[in-house]
């Protein structure tokens, strides 16, 4: 008799935590907090045991956590191929500190202090803003890298091109890239919150990419996987490149800022669709960032009082100095200009 009815009482047992910790989780009004709380939680808990920790089986034993084991969880997220923010990772691990402070408060035999570790520092200051000059130049500037060089330089063309995370261009593979009936190529990822992304890139850029296949050292690898660059290699190329280009720390240079510099081109809509942002508001972010210059303000235009004939005192030469000079965004919509009316005279003279 006994011996029946102990599977149900282990397993009313292990229902009784997975009970407890759904009821935590449903005290916040908020359904996408409530998500991001369970997420948070069974996230934590696979990491322990991949293969016995499912939330839903969890009994009290289980809930015993060395604060050693939070610090390793807490590096683990560091060091994860998605790139995690140190805000993010904080945000991960604050579920699972306010769960055992509300377990320990209803009886279970834990101290909740065992799971308190301290917050990594607050990185969600804007990444400073990278200007495509500044981009290029990075990608030559390593491409005479004795060690990878030309990997590092095609991954650094890749970020400004294409605005791929850092984690997105490390998952590629060759298979990501299709040849277009057009002539370039389509370049496919799956981008944040598992959303799909298609960019095209040149003919040029592909070639620089297979390059890379040239080298000796990439016969070892047989992964698909275009690059194979680790996190403290970027950190370190990025290191050597604000040194040698002598970008100061305030301007608060990251290999995230490759994914700004595309921002500074086209309309905003067309840097949303670029940028694969799913709200306009947050493309705007980066939009304002890439293209802040407050010389041209409606405060001071008000004042401007400048007559259009001043141009015609320049030589042609000093009007295309001028030109050349602008940000990338309007130097980029003159020439569109431009060859929309050399096209329309090609037009008009085809039709004499």
């Amino acid at each position: 008799m006994i011996t029946g009815t102990s599977p149900k009482v282990v397993e009313l047992h292990s229902r009784k935590v997975f009970e407890d910790i759904m009821t935590f989780v449903s005290k916040f009004e908020s359904k996408h907090t409530q998500k991001n709380y369970e997420r948070s939680i069974r996230n934590f808990y696979l990491w322990l045991d991949p293969i016995h920790k499912d939330i839903e089986y969890l009994n009290e034993d289980d809930l015993k956590v060395r604060n050693a084991d939070m610090l390793r969880y807490q590096k683990y997220l560091k060091d994860h191929e998605a790139d995690y923010t140190n805000n993010t990772i904080n945000n991960y691990i604050a579920p699972i500190q306010s769960l055992y402070e509300f377990l320990e408060i209803n009886e279970y035999k834990i101290n909740s202090k065992h799971v308190k570790i301290d917050s990594l520092t607050d990185d969600s200051e804007q990444t400073g803003a990278l200007y495509l000059n500044e981009a290029e130049e990075m990608a030559k500037i390593i491409l005479d890298d004795r060690k990878q060089g030309q990997e590092k330089s095609a991954f650094i063309r890749m970020a400004y091109t294409t605005s791929f995370r850092k984690s997105s261009l490390r998952k590629l593979k060759w298979t990501d890239i299709v040849l277009n009936h057009r002539g370039y190529y389509d370049v496919y990822t799956i981008g944040k919150g598992g959303k799909k992304h298609k960019v095209p890139i040149s003919t040029d850029l592909y070639n620089e990419l297979l390059k890379i296949k040239e080298r000796p050292y990439y016969n070892k690898y047989e992964d698909d996987r275009i690059f194979h660059l680790g996190n403290d290699t970027i950190q370190s190329m990025m290191d050597r490149l604000k040194e040698a280009m002598c970008i100061p720390e305030e301007r608060n240079i990251k290999f995230h800022s490759f994914r700004n510099v595309a921002a500074g081109f086209g309309t905003l809509e067309e840097a949303k669709n670029h940028l694969n942002h799913s709200n306009i508001s947050t493309t705007e972010t980066y939009y304002r960032h890439a293209n802040e210059d407050l010389s041209n303000s409606i405060s001071l235009r008000m004042e401007d009082k400048i007559d259009d004939s001043i141009l015609e005192h320049l030589s042609k030469e000093e009007l295309v100095q001028i030109i050349i000079q602008q940000n990338h965004g309007v130097l980029s919509q003159i020439k569109r200009d431009v060859q929309d009316m050399l096209n329309n005279k090609v037009g008009k003279v085809g039709t004499m």
